[in-house]
């Protein structure tokens, strides 16, 4: 009986605080220099790192053309140190699997040296915002959205997502997407 109260205690103390995050982190000009499907490829790579390494788990996400939205539990009070590890796995994997950048008219703020691309960004990757949509937080979350009216942007909502690659509507449908997703119980 003592050895189960000892456990209990353990388990307790060892747990450390989780902290709820819903935030957009907008992509920065530096997604103009590659195709979209690699971009979304990176990230959603870098993410699934910061899962197994347990310092991120994700309940929801989409990410689109120009933003990546987020419901996420972290250890971390703010979710700036979470995008930063994010943003250098990102670094790291366009460096080891370089793409030739897009012929573009943005300046390019990459530094090229040896014909090997090195990517040293000036400034962050994403900018972050909180999300301001409820019906996005919980259709990414697999709950669903009904209204007494047609909406017309709700309906628009419903029909990207549920026809993205890179949601985790996916995943609370019941197939497994591209990013390691933990399911909210319903």
């Amino acid at each position: 009986m003592k050895k189960s109260d000892e456990n209990t205690e353990q388990l307790a103390v060892s747990k450390k605080r989780e902290h709820k995050h819903k935030v957009v982190l907008k992509i920065g000009n530096w997604r103009k220099q590659f195709d979209f499907n690699y971009i979304k490829t990176i990230i959603a790579i870098a993410l699934n790192h910061c899962c197994k390494s347990h310092e991120l788990i994700i309940n929801g996400y989409l990410i689109t053309d120009q933003n990546l939205y987020l419901i996420v539990k972290t250890n971390e009070k703010t979710i700036d140190a979470i995008v930063k590890k994010v943003e250098l796995q990102i670094i790291l994997l366009l460096k080891i699997n370089p793409k030739e950048l897009k012929e573009s008219k943005y300046e390019i703020s990459f530094i090229t040296d040896d014909e090997n691309i090195i990517y040293a960004p000036h400034k962050s990757l994403f900018k972050i915002y909180p999300i301001q949509d409820e019906y996005l937080i919980k259709l990414i979350t697999g709950k669903k959205v009904t209204l007494p009216y047609y909406d017309r942007n709700l309906e628009d909502l419903k029909l990207m997502i549920h026809n993205h690659p890179f949601c985790s509507a996916i995943d609370y449908l019941g197939a497994i997407g591209p990013v390691h997703v933990t399911l909210l119980e319903n």
